[in-house]
């Protein structure tokens, strides 16, 4: 959406079913769809492989694809960008935040939703997070209170109990995210649009400048 907003014309192509993909999409495999005819391809590998997943007592395999992503884009001679987290093995990555975009949800929450974007086009860089005291956390399905959930699991495991007030509405999650169109599953796995947006408007200027 991001990117759509930024001025292009956004096709979009995964491996499994995407039903509220909101542009064109194919269901296939990224690594072997042909992209001829493209000005600029976006990838974000699975970040599983690289997150806090895999640390949990029930992680399993996941693919580590960044490295063979990577060969393929530059294979192709066009303009490139690789999303993912924090530990993927992103070369010289430039690291976005919610609070560099003013993203939060009508009760007052800010999004801090790092992610890390590789690319062989300039990037303007110098940000630094500006995280306020209410924080929102997007992940596994649910929004959280970042700063409350930090405190809860830092008690002793025994006489901790239940996170109360960890959990904070749905709504909240879709509007720090400045998304509407998904579900929270999906949600988890996203990137806000101002993010892609901020960086497609470069890639327009780079285009134009070529």
């Amino acid at each position: 959406m991001g990117y759509h907003r930024a001025g292009f014309e956004v096709v979009g192509v995964d491996i499994n079913p995407q039903k509220h993909y909101p542009f064109e999409f194919h269901c296939a495999d990224a690594l072997t769809f042909s992209l001829a005819g493209f000005d600029v391809i976006h990838a974000s590998p699975p970040c599983q492989a690289y997150c806090a997943m895999k640390t949990m007592p029930n992680r399993r395999e996941h693919p580590d694809l960044v490295a063979k992503t990577r060969e393929m884009l530059k294979g192709l001679g066009l303009p490139y960008v690789i999303e993912n987290v924090f530990g993927a093995p992103l070369v010289m990555p430039l690291m976005l935040c919610g609070s560099y975009f003013g993203l939060q949800s009508e009760d007052g929450y800010q999004l801090r939703r790092h992610r890390y974007f590789e690319s062989n086009v300039w990037m303007m860089n110098g940000f630094h997070c500006n995280h306020s005291p209410k924080t929102i956390g997007v992940y596994g399905a649910k929004g959280r209170d970042i700063a409350l959930e930090k405190r809860h699991y830092a008690k002793d495991k025994e006489t901790r109990g239940k996170p109360d007030g960890v959990l904070l509405p749905k709504q909240s999650a879709f509007e720090a995210m400045g998304i509407d169109w998904m579900n929270m599953r999906e949600l988890s796995l996203s990137i806000p649009p101002a993010y892609t947006e901020w960086i497609g408007r470069q890639l327009i200027q780079y285009l134009g400048s070529r």
